[in-house]
């Protein structure tokens, strides 16, 4: 039976957007839009939260899920009265039982296919919907305007295409595979480089905690030799100290036991024996002249105290510098058992406005004559503030040259207002380079990257002539330069407490040196020098 364009278009409102049948237990969402309760349940359980399909709309749970009794009994009678039959060109044979809700596998007995709409066998796809149809579909008005092809012909086509889609997933995921395979190269690579130099550290520290231990014991032990020979005079005199005292306090006894005797005989017989001879020592080292010693006490009698014999050895026990500056001494030593430190590079001046130190370690702008702001006093303004400004050729370079492995040194900038470090490369001339970029190239044959301060406040990155703005998290006064030519890697440190500033990663070329370059002179007012520090 034919139904009208209106039936179709009723058939059409009363079906899920997401199994593509008749509504069966529909729900509605908070959007407003319906579906079956089985659909959107599947893609919650799966999922969580799911996207509305016709809006986008978030569906929040199945709390959310309104059922919708009138929709549902609309679908039930329209099942009922078989408007599928309605639907255009979709493939069912002739005896095809009724489906159910949700998507069926294409799956399709011998017999051939027919329209369900007009019974007539399907010969033709159509290539705008993408739908087989019958010769009758053709001609209809839905269908006006469309490409069609004989079912052959496009299943043909399709079948191309599949292939050349297989074919191009084979090779694409080919080549995932190879990326999949370097990344988990690489993720080992990175760990077995991780698991090296936690090895190499724990040994590093290792060293340095034996050094330490080995440096403490041999401190404790000096400290006790000190000790014991500053002991040993003392101890001695101690002990004839307290031998004297004991003498003396075995006399005072005895001439206080003397006191209780009250009989004259007993008393005359008790000096004879004792106390007569107690006198006598006590008298016999009276000094015949005037006491002279602060310390000796002489009473009225004549008895002579035993303080100018005895006296009290001062004791001293230190370390020296040890005892004050440990650390700073100890960290002096371990600079002879550190394998590397910062490396001590000897500067060559590349500019007439500057002078290098004899040693090689320093660089500084050349002063200028005294009365020279008097002299351009009346200059235009562009004048004064050319001086002002930084000049990239205004540098020292080291003589020694890198090419290959890491190195490491640090620059004293101290409290100037305005320097430049980091380093300086060759360019390297491209052989079919337009003659602009030859002529730029004569004027211009190093590149730089280069950590600058400026105007006492401002830091940067000046990478090939590109300026990056920085914030360190402190003012350093040394700054540590770190280059690894074999990862192409430059890193700027606060060398005062190794807090790093930045890295760079570039493609370095051949000629790699340390630049220097101690600023504008600014009247004096930054005259310092750049300093490479040693130890």
């Amino acid at each position: 039976m034919a139904w009208n364009e209106s039936t179709s278009s009723l058939a059409e409102e009363l079906e899920c957007p997401v199994c593509l049948d008749f509504f069966k237990d529909p729900v509605m969402l908070d959007c407003g839009h319906n579906m079956c309760r089985a659909c959107i349940l599947g893609y919650l359980n799966n999922q969580g939260s799911v996207l509305c399909p016709e809006c986008r709309a978030v569906v929040s749970g199945p709390g959310s899920l309104k059922p919708n009794r009138v929709l549902r009994n609309l679908a039930d009678k329209a099942r009922e009265l078989k408007l599928t039959d309605n639907l255009p060109c979709e493939l069912q044979g002739p005896t095809a039982p009724p489906q159910e809700c949700g998507f069926q596998s294409p799956s399709f007995g011998t017999g051939e296919l027919c329209c369900r709409k007009h019974g007539e066998q399907l010969k033709l796809f159509c290539e705008t919907d993408r739908k087989l149809v019958c010769l009758i579909c053709q001609d209809e008005r839905q269908h006006k305007g469309h490409s069609f092809k004989p079912v052959n012909e496009a299943a043909q086509s399709c079948k191309e295409e599949l292939n050349r889609a297989l074919q191009f997933l084979l090779s694409d995921n080919h080549a995932v595979q190879s990326v999949e395979k370097d990344q988990q190269a690489e993720l080992s690579r990175i760990q077995d480089r991780s698991g090296w130099l936690l090895v190499d550290i724990t040994t590093q520290f290792a060293e340095l905690h034996e050094y330490l231990r080995r440096r403490e014991e041999e401190l404790k032990r000096d400290l006790k030799a000190a000790e014991r020979r500053a002991l040993e005079p003392m101890e001695r005199n101690l002990q004839r100290i307290q031998r004297e005292l004991g003498d003396r306090t075995e006399q005072a006894r005895e001439l206080q036991d003397s006191q209780s005797i009250t009989q004259p005989v007993a008393y005359l017989k008790w000096w004879s024996e004792t106390g007569s001879p107690i006198m006598e020592e006590l008298k016999e080292k009276a000094p015949c002249g005037p006491a002279t010693d602060e310390w000796e006490i002489v009473t009225i009698s004549g008895y002579e105290s035993k303080l100018k014999t005895l006296s009290v050895i001062p004791g001293s026990l230190s370390l020296g510098p040890y005892e004050t500056h440990l650390q700073f001494f100890i960290w002096k030593e371990m600079l002879k058992v550190i394998r590397r430190v910062p490396q001590r590079l000897t500067m060559e001046d590349c500019s007439l406005s500057l002078k290098v130190s004899r040693d090689g370690l320093s660089t500084r702008q050349i002063d200028r004559d005294q009365d020279q702001p008097h002299k351009h006093h009346h200059a235009p303004p562009a004048i004064v503030q050319t001086e002002a400004r930084f000049d990239q050729g205004l540098h020292a370079q080291s003589r020694e040259k890198f090419t290959s492995g890491s190195h490491y040194w640090e620059v004293e900038v101290g409290g100037k207002s305005d320097w430049a470090v980091g380093i300086k490369m060759e360019k390297i001339q491209e052989r079919e380079a337009k003659w602009y970029q030859k002529v730029v190239h004569f004027f211009s044959r190093h590149n730089y990257l280069l950590l600058v301060f400026s105007d006492d406040k401002n830091f940067r990155i000046n990478a090939f002539s590109v300026d990056i703005p920085i914030l360190p998290g402190a003012r350093p006064r040394k700054v540590g330069v770190y280059l690894d030519c074999e990862k192409a890697q430059v890193s700027f440190y606060n060398a005062d407490d190794m807090s790093h500033i930045y890295t760079h990663n570039e493609c370095f070329a051949k000629g790699i040196a340390a630049y220097f370059n101690p600023g504008p002179y600014l009247a004096g007012r930054n005259a310092e020098p750049l300093t490479v520090c040693c130890y």
